[in-house]
């Protein structure tokens, strides 16, 4: 799973959260997703510590920061739907 697709799955969760029907997302498929986006975050940061290039460096950065934000957002959902 590319870190589009496992944005749109979370967009499609938060989209069944709000309409109420919360009960259609399984923990297990968030927690999917988590495993995806920390897979992500692992290769990222591999790859940054092998770049050298400046502007690569920058990208890089950005997309991690970007995978960070949607692991915040799944955790989210996921203790919302757990009902924690």
């Amino acid at each position: 799973m590319e870190l589009e697709s496992a944005i749109e799955k979370l967009d499609t969760y938060f989209k069944r959260l709000k309409k109420g029907k919360a009960q259609k997302i399984k923990p297990d498929h968030v927690k999917k997703v988590l495993g995806k986006l920390e897979a992500k975050e692992r290769h990222l940061r591999a790859e940054l510590a092998e770049t050298e290039k400046p502007d690569k460096k920058r990208r890089l950065k950005r997309k991690l920061e970007l995978v960070r934000e949607q692991k915040d957002r799944a955790h989210w959902l996921r203790d919302k739907i757990s009902g924690k």
